[in-house]
């Protein structure tokens, strides 16, 4: 005797998913389809648009222009400080793609929230129409038992 088990839908997925630790359903199939590049690049997105980073970023700038110019250290980048510029290029270059990898992975996971979030607006439409259901017919009994219950005070009084 075999028995048969229906397909998991996506919502059952998301659920079960969500027991292991994670907020939103959509954050766990988010996580897990994530590749290693992807993480990193959301991790490194999310250093970069920091405050933290800028502070530090803006220290070294000026420890760098600062041991230039007072030539503490010989002149390695002198003034018009070039190498400076080619490392900010240098960043300007990774920085670029990583916040696009970052935004694109953003919009998909937008994407995983909308129709999530429309499964499950569709499973509750479905239980606010059988509770209607119900409802109706709980109400339809009731009827008949009032119209009942005046029949028999009508026919005995």
């Amino acid at each position: 005797m075999a028995t048969e088990t229906a397909p998991e839908t996506a919502t059952a997925v998301l659920r079960r998913r969500l027991a292991s630790g994670h907020r939103h359903p959509v954050n766990q199939v988010h996580l897990d389809e994530a590749t290693f590049g992807e993480r990193t690049a959301d991790k490194v997105a999310g250093a970069i648009g920091t405050w933290r980073f800028l502070i530090i970023q803006s220290g070294l700038i000026v420890v760098w222009i600062f041991l230039n110019v007072a030539a503490v250290i010989n002149h390695w980048d002198p003034y018009p400080f070039i190498l400076l510029n080619l490392c900010f290029t240098v960043q300007a270059a990774f920085t670029g793609p990583i916040l696009l990898l970052t935004q694109n992975r953003a919009a998909q996971q937008d994407r995983l929230r909308l129709e999530h979030t429309a499964e499950v607006e569709e499973a509750t439409e479905k239980v606010t129409i059988e509770i209607l259901k119900e409802i109706e017919q709980n109400t339809e009994v009731t009827l008949r038992v009032a119209e009942h219950i005046k029949k028999r005070r009508a026919g005995s009084g």
